[in-house]
This record gives structure tokens, C-alpha cells and sequence, in this order.
């Protein structure tokens, strides 16, 4: 009998796993905000864009495809304009 109820509580699922992954689940879509960006930007000019954070590789790459699919071989990159104006995409010539 007490085999019996060592088997019972074994199969129960590890309900804090899955709230857990229920709440990574929630929680990265909300990372990857959309964003945008104004079509035909010329090469060598940046834009501003507030969500453009040079540290996140998501925004990065999304200013890289803007900057590409505008004719920038180089594509783009986010940058900080300095001196708290915020933010930008910055399309390489």
C-alpha cells in the first residue's frame, strides 16, 4: 500500500514548472515590441527611435533590415544621440 501511494504522488505534474513556463511564455512577446520605422531612409542618416536600444540585439537587427531593405549595403545600427535626446537608428553609408 505505501508503494502504491509513493507511485500516486510521483506522477502528479511539478505544478510550479508549469506556471513557470506559462510565465516565461507570457512574458517574451512583450519583449519584442513593434516598432515603426519610416521607410526610405537615406544612407548615412539616423533616425530617432526611442525603443532603439543599442544593447538589445532584437532592436539592432530590426534597424539593420530597415537600413538594408532602404538601399544601405551596411545596413544600420542603434545608436544614443547623447546628451538625454534619446535614441536612434543610425543607417551606415
Amino acid at each position: 500500500m505505501a508503494s502504491r501511494r509513493l507511485s500516486l504522488q510521483l506522477r502528479r505534474p511539478p505544478c510550479l514548472l508549469i506556471v513557470l513556463l506559462a510565465a516565461a511564455m507570457v512574458a517574451a512577446p512583450a519583449r519584442a515590441a513593434w516598432v515603426d520605422y519610416p521607410s526610405g531612409v537615406p544612407c548615412g542618416e539616423t533616425i530617432p527611435v526611442e525603443q532603439c536600444d543599442p544593447s538589445d540585439a532584437a532592436a539592432n537587427s530590426a534597424c539593420m533590415d530597415v537600413c538594408h531593405y532602404g538601399g544601405c549595403r551596411r545596413g544600420g545600427a542603434c545608436v544614443s544621440l547623447g546628451f538625454g535626446r534619446g535614441r536612434g537608428c543610425h543607417c551606415k553609408g
